[in-house]
């Protein structure tokens, strides 16, 4: 069997986590995960952009977070769910990323507190995050300036989340969609990607699987459209799309899936792979500066299609 490629950036990391040892983190609580997931960022992320303003804002039911990369002026916002598998993740570990993501387009971002399992299980942070999109369109005060569309855009389940929005709203309300190694399957397949890189790579399959029945626990819940939209027909009015896969990802096989079945139907995608690279990059720049580097690039790729 072919040994896949591997960054020696990403070697180090692996091997330093593998050093550590402890408690796997689908064996702890949500809250112990949750605070994990923060420290891990606090040791591999980047320092935010200092250039860019932020601030919280309440609005449709759940705390969001307004970063603006200079003066507010009328145009389209980019719309931000963090990634954590629906369980972890916060406003504080993708802070640095979201003012990245303003720095270089240009673009107000707003940042979604949606709610999570296990303690709100699925379709609460799904409604959240559509509530979220739907204020934000209603051009709030707080954004200091009208909005006149969308950008979506999230990491892995917050990839999830930013195409679930963009099937709800439609193109014409969301101009473009930026999603980051997102997962399109709850189902746990057993083949490609998700089988090679099922263990070792820090998500791993168990970890997947601890995520999916702590935000999916019904049946049927991990098939349905918006847990799994890769086994279901391709919405017709999706936006122009950026899809970025990490090489040795679970996921990597969903994003080029995704980007495929777009690019079939005659939908206007670019996709982008992270060659050496596991799933997280866009949390762990600190620690790869090839993921800083790539992801800069395809931030580039959506600030293109949103100022088109």
């Amino acid at each position: 069997m072919e040994q896949p490629f591997v960054l020696p950036e990403t070697a180090a990391v692996l091997a330093g986590i593998a050093e550590q040892g402890g408690p796997h983190l689908a064996d702890m609580s949500a809250a112990d995960m949750r605070a994990t997931y923060l420290q891990m960022g606090a040791l591999f992320d980047t320092p935010p952009e200092a250039s860019v303003r932020w601030k919280d804002l309440a609005g449709a039911g759940c705390t969001l977070r307004a970063y603006f990369p200079g003066e507010a002026a009328a145009g389209p916002v980019i719309l931000y769910m963090h990634g954590g598998g629906w369980v972890i993740g916060d406003l504080e570990t993708h802070h640095p990323v979201c003012t990245t993501i303003a720095a270089i387009t240009g673009l107000r971002v707003v940042a979604v507190d949606y709610r999570m399992g296990p303690e709100a299980p699925f379709p609460a942070g799904h409604d959240d995050c559509v509530a979220a999109a739907r204020f934000v369109l209603g051009s709030p005060a707080e954004l200091e300036a009208p909005v006149t569309g969308l950008g979506t855009a999230g990491d892995s389940a917050g990839g999830n989340l930013a195409l679930h929005v963009a099937t709800v709203l439609g193109s014409e309300a969301v101009k473009a969609q930026l999603l980051i190694y997102p997962w399109l399957d709850c189902t746990a397949p057993d083949r490609g990607s998700y089988k090679a890189f099922g263990e070792g790579f820090i998500l791993d399959a168990r970890l997947l699987a601890r995520f999916a029945a702590d935000y999916l626990p019904g049946d049927g819940m991990a098939a349905g459209p918006e847990a799994s939209p890769l086994l279901h027909p391709l919405p017709a009015d999706l936006p122009a799309t950026v899809i970025l896969t990490a090489g040795l990802d679970p996921l990597r096989d969903q994003g080029r899936a995704m980007a495929a079945r777009m690019a079939e139907a005659g939908m206007a995608v670019h996709f982008n792979e992270a060659k050496g690279l596991i799933h997280g990059l866009a949390t762990m720049r600190a620690a790869f500066p090839t993921a800083d580097s790539i992801l800069r690039r395809t931030i580039a790729d959506f600030a293109d299609l949103l100022n088109g």
